[in-house]
Order: C-alpha cells, then sequence, then structure tokens
C-alpha cells in the first residue's frame, strides 16, 4: 500500500500553497477567474461530514484532494433529525435535530474541514439541502411541518419550512470559525454556496414553486454574504420538459453558474459513448450559448466496485472518467467533481475513490492528470459543435429505444368455453419501448411499464393456431399517463393513447392522469378483413402517445405484486381475446 500511494504521488502535482486571503472565486463571462486568472479545476465530492469515521479522516481526504492536485471538493452541510434523534445519530450525523436543534459539534467539524481545505489550497463547494432523505433532507423539514414527505411543492411554499431553511443558512452565514476567529463570509476556502444537492420537480407548479424559492433564498445568501458564488443544485435534466426547466433555472440572475449531475451506468442518460458526449455536449452548449454561465459537472462517477466495477461497455472504469473530462475540457466547462473521495469504510463502495488504500488508484492517476491540464495556461482546443448559432437545439436524441425482454412473439393462448381464445402479455415483457424515459416499476401495487413524453411500446403475438377468423378481438389493458412518482399528476396531466395493429391505428383512449393504478380500457375490433389478417401468422401491437402538449406519456399495469392494496376491479396483464362467431352470438 506504501509504494502504491508513494507513485501515486510522484505522477500527481505538488499540493498547493495555501488561499490568500481575499482570494475568492468570481464570475467572468463562461468562466471562473481567482485574483484575475481564469480558474478552471477538477475536483471530487468528499465523505467528510457524516459519520464518525469519515470525520475522523476529514483531513486526510481533503490531502489526498490537494496531493491529486484537485483544486475544489464538495461538501454536505446538513444533516436533519427528528427532536428526540439518537445519540450516536446527532454526534456523527446530523446538524439539527429538530428545527432548532442546532448541533454545535458538526459546526466544528465543519470549522475543521475549512481550515484543513485551506492550507492544502482546497476551495469547498458548501451544500445545504438535500432532495433526498439522506441525513433528513426535504422530507424532514417536511416532517418537521406535520406535511407528507412527498410533497416537494410545500417544501418550496410552506411558511414554516422555509423559515426553518432560512434559519440555518443564516446560521452558516453568522459562523465564526472556532480554530481561526474568521467569518465563514470571508473565508474564501468557501467556493459557493450550493442551495440543494440534486433538486428535482415532477409538475410545473412545483417548478414554479421551486424557481421562486431559489431566487428568494439566493438573494438571502447574497444580501448577507456579498464574497461567495450560489448555485441552486439541480440534478440535471434528460427529457425535454426538465431540459426547458433546467434553462428557466439556471438563467434567474441570482444563480451564478449551471451545474448537473451526471451517473451513465445507473440512469438512461447514456448507453454508449456517443450518448454520453451528445448529453456532455448539450449541456455547455445550453450553459455557454444560452444561459451564458460558466458551467460545472457537480457529480458523475463510474462504478468502482460490483460486478461492472472494472470495466463498463467493453472499457476500463479509469478510461471512462479520461473521456468525460476530456471532452468537457474540449466543451470549455469551469469544473467537474467526481464521486466520490473517501477513507475505506470497511467494504468496498459503488462509486467509492479510496484515499488510504490502492485499490482505485488508478482512477486517482487519471485524475491527477486531467486536473493538471486543467490548470494549463496554453489556448484550449474547442468543440466545433458548439456555438451561438445553434442556440437551444437539443445536441442529443432526447427519445431513447429501450429493448425489452420478448424475443419470440406471445403465444401461450388459453382456450375458454365456447372456443374463446385468451392471451395475456404482462405488460413488462415487450419488445422495445422509444421514449424520454421508459422502464419497468414493480415496488407498487401493480408491476407496469412507464414511459415518459411521445413514444411507444411494442408487443408481439402469434395467432391462436386452428382458430378460424374471429368474430370479434378485444384488446384489454390497464393505463394512466406517466408522471414520476404515483400521486403527483395534475387534474389535466392525462394522455390520449393510440392502440395500433401492425401500425395501423385501432382505438384511441383515454388515460387517466398518473395515480399508480389506471383504468382498465377495452377495444373491441369488428372490421372483417381486419379479423380476417388477425387470423393468421404473426402481429405487432403498440400503446403509443403522440407528441402533443396535452399528452404525458403512458403507463401500463399488470398483475398484482403483493405490495400494497391493488385497485378495486380488475387488475390483470395486456390482454388479447379471439371470440369465435358462436361465442358472440351467445353473448347476445
Amino acid at each position: 500500500m506504501r509504494v502504491a500511494v508513494v507513485l501515486l504521488c510522484a505522477l500527481a502535482p505538488a499540493a498547493r500553497a495555501g488561499i490568500p486571503d481575499g482570494a475568492f472565486a468570481r464570475v467572468e463571462g463562461t468562466q471562473f477567474v481567482v485574483e484575475g486568472r481564469p480558474f478552471a479545476f477538477v475536483g471530487a465530492n468528499l465523505a467528510a461530514l457524516q459519520g464518525e469515521h469519515n470525520r475522523e479522516m476529514a483531513g486526510a481526504t481533503v490531502e489526498a484532494l490537494a496531493r491529486d492536485g484537485l483544486r475544489v471538493g464538495r461538501v454536505w452541510a446538513f444533516g436533519e433529525g427528528p427532536a428526540d434523534a439518537s445519540e450516536w445519530y446527532r454526534r456523527d450525523h446530523l446538524f439539527r435535530a429538530g428545527p432548532d436543534g442546532f448541533i454545535e459539534e458538526s459546526y466544528r467539524a465543519l470549522d475543521r474541514l475549512l481550515v484543513a481545505a485551506r492550507a492544502a489550497g482546497v476551495r469547498l463547494i458548501v451544500t445545504l439541502a438535500n432532495q433526498w432523505p439522506d441525513y433528513g433532507g426535504m422530507p424532514m423539514y417536511l416532517r418537521w411541518a406535520g406535511l407528507p414527505a412527498g410533497d416537494v411543492a410545500s417544501f418550496y411554499r410552506d411558511e414554516r419550512v422555509r423559515g426553518w431553511f432560512r434559519d440555518g443558512v443564516a446560521k452558516l452565514l453568522g459562523r465564526v470559525n472556532h480554530l481561526t476567529g474568521q467569518r465563514y463570509v470571508d473565508d474564501p476556502t468557501i467556493f459557493s454556496w450550493e442551495l440543494t444537492n440534486e433538486s428535482t420537480v415532477d409538475t410545473p407548479d412545483e417548478a414554479a414553486a421551486r424557481r421562486a424559492w431559489i431566487a428568494e433564498m439566493a438573494r438571502f445568501i447574497k444580501e448577507r454574504d456579498p464574497n461567495h458564488l450560489v448555485a441552486a443544485g439541480l440534478g440535471g435534466y434528460q427529457t425535454r420538459a426538465d431540459r426547458a426547466e433546467w434553462i428557466r433555472v439556471h438563467r434567474l440572475p441570482e444563480i451564478d453558474y449551471c451545474d448537473s449531475h451526471l451517473y451513465p451506468q445507473t440512469t438512461d442518460t447514456a448507453r454508449s459513448w456517443r450518448r454520453l458526449r451528445d448529453f456532455l455536449d448539450d449541456r455547455a452548449q445550453l450553459a455557454h450559448h444560452v444561459i451564458r454561465k460558466p458551467l460545472v459537472i457537480g457529480e458523475f462517477g463510474f462504478h468502482t466496485s460490483g460486478d461492472d466495477g472494472e470495466r463498463w461497455l467493453g472499457a476500463p472504469r479509469a478510461t471512462w472518467f479520461a473521456r468525460v473530462l476530456d471532452r468537457l475540457a474540449l466543451d470549455g466547462a469551469a469544473g467537474a467533481l467526481v464521486w466520490i473521495y473517501e477513507p475505506f469504510a470497511g467494504r468496498p463502495r459503488d462509486f467509492g475513490i479510496y484515499v488510504d488504500r490502492p485499490d482505485t488508484d488508478d482512477v486517482r492517476r487519471v485524475l491527477a492528470l486531467r486536473a493538471a491540464h486543467a490548470t494549463a495556461t496554453e489556448p484550449r482546443e474547442a468543440n466545433p459543435r458548439l456555438s451561438d448559432a445553434g442556440g437551444a437545439r437539443p445536441l442529443y436524441d432526447p427519445v431513447i429505444t429501450v429493448g425489452g425482454p420478448a424475443r419470440r412473439p406471445h403465444d401461450g393462448w388459453l382456450a375458454r368455453d365456447g372456443g374463446e381464445r385468451v392471451l395475456e402479455i404482462p405488460p413488462e415483457e415487450f419488445v422495445d419501448a422509444r421514449f424520454e424515459r421508459a422502464g419497468v416499476w414493480d415496488r407498487t401495487a401493480l408491476a407496469h411499464v412507464y414511459g415518459s413524453g411521445p413514444g411507444r411500446f411494442r408487443y408481439r403475438f402469434a395467432a391462436p393456431v386452428g382458430m378460424r377468423a374471429p368474430s370479434r378481438v378485444v384488446i384489454r389493458a390497464r393505463v394512466s399517463s406517466e408522471w414520476p412518482g404515483t400521486t403527483k399528476a395534475p387534474a389535466d396531466g392525462g394522455s390520449r393513447v393510440d392502440v395500433l395493429l401492425d401500425g395501423a391505428r385501432v382505438a384511441t383512449v383515454e388515460a387517466i392522469p398518473d395515480d399508480g393504478a389506471g383504468t382498465m380500457q377495452e377495444i373491441a375490433l369488428h372490421d372483417p378483413k381486419l379479423l380476417r389478417r388477425l387470423a393468421h401468422g404473426d402481429h405487432w401491437l403498440a400503446f403509443a402517445v403522440a407528441d402533443r402538449a396535452d399528452n404525458h406519456g403512458v403507463c401500463i399495469y399488470g398483475a398484482p405484486t403483493g405490495r400494497g392494496r391493488p385497485p378495486v376491479g380488475e387488475a390483470a396483464p395486456i390482454q388479447v381475446l379471439y371470440q369465435p362467431a358462436e361465442t358472440l352470438a351467445a353473448s347476445r
């Protein structure tokens, strides 16, 4: 281990001198400057303030960044718990237990981290709240107020919640470091204040509430701290609606730079280098030529452990870190921070980059070399794809194609009384799906597939063997629109879903706004020419959503999962029924 560390240090640039007083980061156009000189960086997120071991090792973590030449770190200065939180949780994880229960020792841990970072020449992005329930987050603020944990709009609108957030921010802005006697607002170690970690909204109402909140809280900070930058802290975007909102938020004059997170292996954002490259280029195009502010990728990472921890899409993990950083350099991005530098905690972590063992030194070597390139003063090559003329036109295809598990036509027909045949197709057994975002979800009462925005799910089935042309074909499916979550769709958030057979529309059904259950739709087909064609061979069944402003994707539901209470009424997979003439006559 000692030999590996020495070798790594030899490859990395020497640690920088400490940060002088008054050397605050500023914005000039699409770049950062410090003391009049351009400041671009490769950095890392730090596991330093949550957990006893992480706090003990915080100084070593910062020193590892400095040895690797990483100039900026990002830390979470939050942790919210109930007023009756246990002693160990208070001591090692929380900054406040209950709205008024601020915990001094956590602020002292941040004091120590700032001192260590300044001495090492590492600046810190300080994140103030979390979208997710890790260490409390927005759900805990809402719990304090007696509100549902998923009520995102209330986090941004409820005056009690807003007041509690402001109180926490004010405590940091008024903080005097107990080791140095310096006020936080005067400390150039702080690169920026970031309002939230991965702020995410699902409806236009939530988006409007968030924009107003971001502008208000950024002004609140700037009125008390004229020295530091402010970032919004959004998660990023994939869909066109999220992309448009990303632009609106970062155009706010109170926000100093654009930021985004990206995890290609764990989301639908990228399934190839070409798509990942296009996603990076698109963010740079919007930041530099539409919004006209610097771009920071606040989190990105690739697995460093597990089945795909060594390679992805045929290339070693270190190659992927290099590709992303090289592309961002070509795009003129101002900074990028990997997830996550940390001490080893007894077992490998999905994205861990370790400061005290050699397991991830291949990644650290790549980061050290790219960090040295980021500080170079020679003119950089510019990406010819990016220009003012390109405007806000997407540089990536917003629609993805997802291959399903079905490799052969569904043909498991069951015979019923009277000669009727029925075929059940589990919604998740599709051939392919083409949407802005698509997948399978089985953690609610009904298993279902979901597709966001315009697009379609396709299924293939074989006609029943030995049956004459049916007198009627019935298609049944339980559907709703698609909104993230299951209870957030507004009253006008439904969809018109076209049902297609062999590419031709046979019906259009009204899908209710997403409620996590949908309603059963039944389409009866009587056209003799169509029925004769359906009597033989293989056929394609599709559920499609046209590209219209009043359409909001589709969910297709299947059988109950055993999780929660299924909806009232029939809950079953997609059904295709073939009825012979005698069955139809009897039913009349």
